[in-house]
């Protein structure tokens, strides 16, 4: 008041007598607070930065892997089906009891048989011999009459003859084990060897071989008593089945793939699994890796389906009647087709299975009824005087890894079952879950001290304590707030999983 400084540290008197901080403390420490604030928010900047980071990377990888899925389905193909003789077999065999594949063999036998031998040329010069014999007019008219019909007899035979053998038993086993000996030569077109039977030629023709089918045509003409038929020499004739400028680049396609066929799935999955590990929020990355790799799967079917009719319209009518491209097209596929399926199968089983076993609302209702069922069952038969003692214990410090396992089966089913069906596929689902089922009712989780027992009774025998009340239905008014944890539920620490229950919380005036 009489105008001399206020020292430092010191508080203003005011005009009814009252203190005021003086202005300049004021300031100190408004300074100090905000320093000290700007300090805690360095830390929070840079780990949210970080967080981005780890996204982004884990974005990135995992898209990665997706993308390079199908591509591994292909090249797993490429590399288990060609180069398997045996399922190479299987699945091109059932092709010599096909109608369409029998009818166009039966022309293709024909049209060989009538270059080889001049059905017309030799019942003419038979004809004219026969007429240049000392024959009554009559009789001649009658030859005349009889040349055309002759000829059309002998067409007749020849048909006859390749349609017994095209649709005999005898042809079905040729057919397989020309399969059988042709697969190499289909490795070997693929590999650029121009000797072999199969060949993919330098402007993209693929033939197949006629020779062997001759050769028991032959025979069986022979046989019929048709001697003319031992004029047909050996034949060297290759049909072609197909032209295609890619078919080059297929060669050199196929000697990528093959060596890519066992590294790019172990590379797809593997870049997948480290987008998951680098992700903060495993749950949610987990649910996305499978749905889209699930959908790059369905996307690869669906490339499939259009493939049909994009090779049925390059080799139709030119190369093969349509009926027998889709034919051959639908004898290569169902292969790459299972795999695909088994493939989005697993990436659609880790999206709800993350689900029921992270963070989210409906995955804890389901695993709250789970445990709790399991925890009431293992009480009663505890009561009884049944438990399943040390190899309870044991299931229980190793229930992880148990159900790693029986993921591990049921995608093992998945992935090598052939032929996979709907029943396999559901029955694989159901013992899959009865084992997950099995492992929480057999497993012996460990109790604490004074803990509650299921029953809800207290230790002591009496009756149970009763909660507050919470008052009037809609009337919050008196119940406590619980504050709600900071951050994504995936970072809380502490946080279990499916075989372990959340303690409730209990707050004074909320019930259970």
């Amino acid at each position: 008041m009489d105008g001399t400084p206020n020292p430092a540290g010191t508080r203003r008197v005011g005009p009814n007598g009252s203190s005021t901080p003086d202005p300049a403390d004021e300031i100190a420490r408004l300074s100090a607070e905000n320093a000290r604030l700007r300090g805690q928010l360095g830390p929070a900047a840079e780990h949210r930065a970080a967080a981005r980071w780890r996204a982004f990377f884990a974005a990135l990888l995992i898209t990665i892997g997706v993308i390079l899925a199908p591509v591994s389905v292909v090249a797993y193909w490429t590399k288990g089906y060609i180069n398997d003789t045996d399922r190479f077999v299987a699945s091109l065999a059932p092709l010599a009891d096909d109608p369409a594949v029998q009818a166009y063999l039966v022309d293709e036998i024909v049209t060989v048989v009538n270059d080889s031998i001049d059905i017309d040329g030799i019942t003419k010069d038979l004809f004219a011999g026969l007429s240049n014999l000392d024959l009554p007019p009559a009789a001649k008219d009658a030859l005349t009459l009889l040349e055309q019909p002759a000829v059309q007899g002998v067409q007749g035979l020849i048909r006859s003859a390749a349609t017994n053998i095209v649709a005999s038993d005898a042809f079905a086993q040729l057919w397989e084990q020309a399969l059988r000996t042709s697969q190499t030569q289909v490795i070997a077109a693929l590999e650029g060897d121009t000797t072999s039977a199969l060949v993919i030629s330098d402007t993209g023709d693929i033939g197949i071989q006629l020779g062997p089918i001759i050769a028991e045509v032959k025979k069986e003409l022979v046989d019929r008593g048709f001697s003319l038929a031992q004029n047909i020499p050996e034949v060297n004739r290759t049909i072609v089945v197909a032209q295609s400028d890619s078919l080059v680049q297929a060669r050199t396609g196929y000697q990528l793939l093959n060596v890519l066929g066992f590294v790019l799935p172990l590379v797809s999955l593997g870049l997948i699994v480290l987008g998951v590990l680098v992700a903060k929020r495993r749950s949610r990355t987990m649910i996305w890796a499978g749905l889209t790799l699930a959908l790059s799967m369905a996307l690869l079917a669906a490339g499939i389906a259009v493939g049909r009719i994009l090779f049925v319209s390059a080799v139709s009518p030119t190369y093969l009647p349509s009926n027998v491209a889709q034919a051959l097209y639908d004898a290569v596929v169902p292969f790459i087709n299972a795999t695909a399926l088994s493939v989005g199968l697993v990436g659609f089983t880790v999206a709800v299975v993350a689900y029921l076993a992270g963070p989210f609302r409906g995955g804890a209702i389901v695993r709250r009824g789970t445990i709790g069922t399991a925890a009431r069952i293992r009480a009663t038969a505890a009561d009884a005087g049944i438990t399943t003692g040390g190899f309870g214990d044991f299931l229980y410090h190793y229930r992880r890894l148990a159900h790693v396992l029986i993921g591990l089966a049921a995608a093992a089913v998945a992935i090598f079952w052939r032929p996979l069906t709907p029943p396999v596929i559901i029955w694989t689902a159901v013992l899959a879950l009865v084992a997950v089922l099995l492992v929480e009712l057999l497993q012996r989780p460990p109790v604490s001290p004074g803990a509650r027992p299921a029953s809800g009774t207290p230790p002591g025998g009496g009756p149970a304590p009763q909660e507050p009340s919470a008052g009037p239905a809609g009337d919050t008014r008196n119940q406590p707030t619980l504050p709600l944890p900071l951050g994504d539920p995936d970072d809380l620490p502490g946080q279990t999983g499916p075989t372990e229950p959340l303690e409730p919380i209990r707050t004074t005036g909320r019930p259970d």
